[in-house]
C-alpha cells in the first residue's frame, strides 16, 4: 500500500514535503498540522480527512480536502472548491501556495535543497531544475566552472550556490566583475600590489585572488579581461601562484574559479579576443542558464515572489499580460517591472491589476525584440490576426477559453478566429477521465 505526502511549494520558491498518516489542517497557527507560510491567509484555510473506503488509483488520492465556511475557497485546475477528492500530483492553490498530493514511491524530479543563508534561484521548470542540478554535480568537483547565459538571468547567484554546495563552503566568496574594473587597476584587482609599487599605493593591498584563498573566487564578463591578463591568470591556473605588483616574490593561494559572460566565449575565442588555452582551462564545466522567456512557467512563480515580497499580489489578467512578454531582460527586468509596478499603483489595493503593467506595451520595448512579438516586421491585419490566435493559445497552453479571455473575445469568436485561419491546434492535454468528486462555482482566471 502506497504512503503519501503533501508537497507544498510555498511563494518564495521553497520547497517543503509533509507524510500524510491522517487528518491533517492547513493553516498559518502554530497549532495547524501543515504550516503555511503566506500571511495573506487566514489562521485555518483547510482540513484534509482520509476518503475512507476509497480504492486507491494512480489518479485519485484517498483524501478528501474540506475548507471551512470562513475561509476562502481553493483553487482546483480551473475551479474554486470548498470540498473535493484530491488527484494524485495536481496542484491545489491556497492563496499564493501550491500543494499537491504525491506518493512517497513515485519518483520525481524536484530541486536540490539550498543551503541556508544562501538567496535561492528561483524555478520550477524542466530546463532550470536541469540547471540547478547541473550546478550542484559540479559544485562537488575541483573543476573550473564556467556560466554562460543572457544578462539578468542570475549567473552570480547560481555561482554562489556552486561556492554553497562545494567542500570550500566554508572560505570566502569573492565575487568581481571584470566589465566593472578600470583598465589600469585590473591587474591590481586581481593579483594585489604592495606599497609604493605604482603612484597611490600607499599600502600593501591583497587582490582578489588571495582574498579568496580556500574558497571561490567568481570573475563576473571575463571576457572583457585584456590579454595581457588573461596570461597571468592562466598563469595561474596552471602552477596556483600569484605575483602581486611590485612583488619581488611569488605566494602560493588556493582558489577555485567560477567565472561568466553574457558574451559567448566560444564566439570570442574564435574571433581572436579571448585565449583559446585559457577558455579550456575555465570551462572545464559549462553551464548554460536558459533565458527567462525559455522557461515561461518561471514567470509565474518570480512574478508572484517578487510581488509577495512588497506585499502585493497580481490579478490573473496582469499575470497573463507578464507571460506574454519577452523578457529580453531577463529575471532582472521582470523584479524591476514588479517593483516599479508597485511603485505606481495605487496604496489602498493590494492587487496589481493588468493596467500598471501597461509600460510594457510601449513600442520601445515591442521594438527590442521585434520578431518575438510579432513574427516579422510589417504585417498584414489578417497577418497579424493569426499570429496573435497562435500567440495567446500557447501563452494559455492551448486552452481556448482562457485565450479567449486574454484576446478579450468571447469564445464563439474565437472558435470562428480558429475555423478562419484553420488553426487546429495546440491544444491542451486532455484531462484524466477519472471522475473527480467536486463541488465547485468557475473562476474567472486565465491561470
Amino acid at each position: 500500500m502506497s504512503t503519501w505526502q503533501l508537497r507544498v511549494r510555498d511563494p518564495s520558491g521553497e520547497f517543503r514535503k509533509f507524510q500524510l498518516n491522517g487528518s491533517a489542517t492547513l493553516g498559518r497557527h502554530q497549532d495547524s498540522d501543515i504550516i503555511l507560510r503566506d500571511p495573506t491567509l487566514p489562521t485555518e484555510v483547510a482540513v484534509l480527512h482520509p476518503a475512507v473506503g476509497l480504492v486507491e488509483s494512480g489518479k485519485i488520492s484517498p483524501f478528501w480536502i474540506k475548507v471551512p465556511p470562513h475561509s476562502p475557497a481553493i483553487k482546483l485546475a480551473d475551479l474554486s472548491v470548498r470540498e473535493a477528492l484530491l488527484p494524485v500530483g495536481i496542484p491545489f492553490y491556497v492563496g499564493e501556495t501550491a500543494c499537491s498530493i504525491e506518493s512517497q514511491q513515485q519518483e520525481e524530479e524536484v530541486l536540490p535543497s539550498v543551503p541556508s543563508g544562501v538567496r535561492p534561484w528561483l524555478t520550477q521548470s524542466d530546463e532550470g531544475i536541469k540547471t540547478m542540478w547541473l550546478s550542484k554535480k559540479a559544485a562537488v568537483t575541483a573543476l573550473s566552472v564556467y556560466i554562460a547565459g543572457e544578462t539578468g538571468t542570475g549567473k552570480e547567484i547560481i555561482s554562489h550556490l556552486i561556492h554553497a554546495w562545494s567542500d570550500r563552503r566554508s572560505g570566502p566568496f569573492i565575487p568581481l566583475n571584470c566589465a566593472a574594473l578600470p583598465i589600469s587597476l585590473v591587474e591590481s584587482e586581481l593579483f594585489g600590489h604592495v606599497r609604493g609599487s605604482f603612484t597611490g599605493a600607499v599600502q600593501n593591498r591583497p587582490g582578489a585572488l588571495l582574498q579568496a584563498h580556500g574558497g571561490t573566487l567568481f570573475l563576473d564578463e571575463i571576457g572583457d579581461l585584456s590579454m595581457d591578463i588573461q596570461v597571468k591568470l592562466l598563469r595561474f591556473l596552471e602552477n596556483g601562484e600569484i605575483r602581486p605588483i611590485g612583488a619581488d616574490r611569488t605566494a602560493r593561494v588556493d582558489v577555485r574559479l567560477v567565472c561568466a559572460t553574457h558574451h559567448p566565449l566560444q564566439r570570442l575565442v574564435e574571433e581572436g579576443k579571448f585565449r583559446r588555452d585559457l577558455f579550456y582551462r575555465l570551462a572545464s564545466i559549462t553551464i548554460e542558464i536558459p533565458s527567462l522567456r525559455s522557461r515561461p512557467n518561471d514567470i509565474e512563480l518570480l512574478s508572484r515572489t517578487f510581488a509577495l515580497q512588497h506585499g502585493r499580489v497580481l490579478s490573473p489578467q496582469a499575470l497573463c499580460r507578464l507571460q506574454a512578454h519577452t523578457w529580453p531582460g531577463n529575471v532582472r527586468e521582470l523584479q524591476h517591472a514588479v517593483e516599479r509596478a508597485t511603485s505606481l499603483s495605487s496604496t489602498f489595493s493590494s492587487v496589481l491589476s493588468e493596467e500598471c503593467f501597461d509600460f510594457l506595451l510601449t513600442p520601445n520595448h515591442i521594438r527590442q525584440s521585434p520578431e518575438l512579438e510579432l513574427g516579422s516586421a510589417v504585417l498584414s491585419l489578417h497577418e497579424m490576426e493569426r499570429v496573435m490566435l497562435l500567440k495567446s493559445l500557447r501563452i494559455c497552453n492551448g486552452h481556448r477559453g482562457k485565450a479567449a479571455k486574454l484576446l478579450g473575445v468571447a469564445r464563439s469568436t474565437l472558435f470562428e478566429m480558429l475555423k478562419r485561419h484553420k488553426v487546429e491546434g495546440p491544444r491542451r492535454k486532455s484531462a484524466s477521465k477519472t471522475p473527480l468528486l467536486v463541488a465547485a462555482e468557475p473562476v474567472s482566471t486565465c491561470l
